[in-house]
C-alpha cells in the first residue's frame, strides 16, 4: 500500500490550495476595504455632526482664516475648532486661539497625526509633510482627509466659478461653498438649495494637495472630477517648489470608485468617480438654485 503522494498528486493538491487562495484573498480585501469604508462614513458622520452642533450653539459653521487679515480672527484651520463637538476637549483645551495655529506650543500639538480626520484606506495619511506656506524640513504639518467645500469653484483650469480656488476676498461671502480659507463660514439659512443637496464636507488625500492639513487649512473645489489625477499625484508628492495647484485641489479617496460625503443636514454618501459633471458641482454651491438632482 502507498504511504506517500506521487509527484502528479502533489502537484494536483498545490493547484488546488493555489486556486483557493486565488479565490479567498480578493474577497478577504474587499472585506477589508469594506470595513475601512465604514469606518471612513462614520468619521464623516462624526465630523457632520459636530458642525451642526456647532451651528447651533454660534449660528454659522466654523471658520478658516489661512488668509485672513491681522484685524480679524487668528488663522486657523476649521478642523481643530470643532474639536470640543468631536468630544476632544482635552486637545481642544491645551491649544492657544488667541495666537495663531503654528505659534507657540500649538505647532507641537497640531503636527502630532490626529486619527480622527485620518482615512483608514489612505497610506500616506501619517506622513509629516510640507504644506502651503510651511516648508520642510523644520515646518511640516500633519495631513487631514476631510476637507471643507469652498464650492464650484474651477482651479487653474477645469469648469467652475471665478475666482479660481475660490479665494474670495477677505472675510467675503462670496465663496460659493459654506467654508471658505479666507474667514468666512455660512449659516444654515444661507444654503438656499437645501441642506440635504449642499456639500458640507468630503474625503481628500492630504497628502496629495499641499492646502490640505489639520491646523492650518483644508478645502476642495469640484473644479475636476473625484480622484482626479490619484496615481499621478501619489507618485510625484507636491511640494511647495511644486505644488501641482490645478490638479490637487479636489475631492478624492483612495476608495475604489469614488469618495465619501456629508451634505450638511449630516447625512454621509458615497459618490462615484462617474457622477455627472454638472450634477457633480451643483451640490457644491449653496445657493446656485440648480435643480436639485440625487447623485
Amino acid at each position: 500500500m502507498r504511504k506517500a503522494f506521487t509527484i502528479v498528486e502533489l502537484l494536483v493538491v498545490v493547484v488546488i490550495i493555489a486556486l483557493l487562495v486565488g479565490l479567498v484573498l480578493p474577497a478577504i480585501g474587499a472585506a477589508r476595504e469594506a470595513g475601512r469604508r465604514t469606518a471612513c462614513q462614520n468619521s464623516l458622520r462624526q465630523i457632520g455632526l459636530a458642525m451642526q452642533t456647532f451651528h447651533d450653539a454660534r449660528k454659522q459653521l466654523p471658520t478658516s482664516e489661512h488668509y485672513g487679515r491681522p484685524d480679524q480672527a487668528q488663522r486657523w484651520g476649521w478642523l481643530p475648532k470643532i474639536l470640543p463637538q468631536l468630544d476632544d476637549m482635552s486637545l481642544f483645551t491645551r491649544l492657544n486661539f488667541t495666537i495663531d495655529s503654528w505659534d507657540g506650543d500649538n505647532y507641537a500639538l497640531l503636527r502630532e497625526p490626529y486619527s480622527a480626520v485620518l482615512c483608514p484606506s489612505n497610506p500616506f495619511a501619517r506622513l509629516m509633510l510640507e504644506e502651503e506656506n510651511f516648508a520642510g524640513p523644520d515646518w511640516i504639518l500633519s495631513q487631514a482627509d476631510y476637507a471643507a467645500n469652498i464650492g464650484d469653484h474651477t482651479n487653474l483650469s477645469g469648469p467652475g466659478a471665478m475666482p479660481p480656488f475660490g479665494n474670495v476676498p477677505s472675510g467675503s461671502p462670496l465663496a460659493r461653498g459654506v467654508i471658505s480659507r479666507t474667514g468666512w463660514s455660512a449659516r444654515f439659512q444661507d444654503v438656499t438649495d437645501g441642506l440635504s443637496k449642499t456639500l458640507l464636507a468630503g474625503e481628500c488625500v492630504g497628502a496629495l494637495c499641499i492646502t490640505q492639513n489639520f491646523a492650518s487649512q483644508c478645502f476642495a473645489t469640484t473644479a475636476h472630477p473625484i480622484n482626479h489625477m490619484n496615481d499621478s499625484l501619489a507618485a510625484d508628492l507636491p511640494t511647495i517648489d511644486n505644488p501641482r495647484w490645478d490638479e490637487s485641489v479636489g475631492f478624492r479617496s483612495f476608495h475604489p470608485g469614488g469618495a465619501v460625503f456629508a451634505t450638511c443636514d449630516a447625512a454621509v454618501r458615497f459618490i462615484d468617480d462617474t457622477i455627472d459633471g454638472t450634477v457633480y458641482r451643483g451640490l457644491a454651491s449653496r445657493a446656485g438654485g440648480e435643480v436639485a438632482v440625487d447623485p
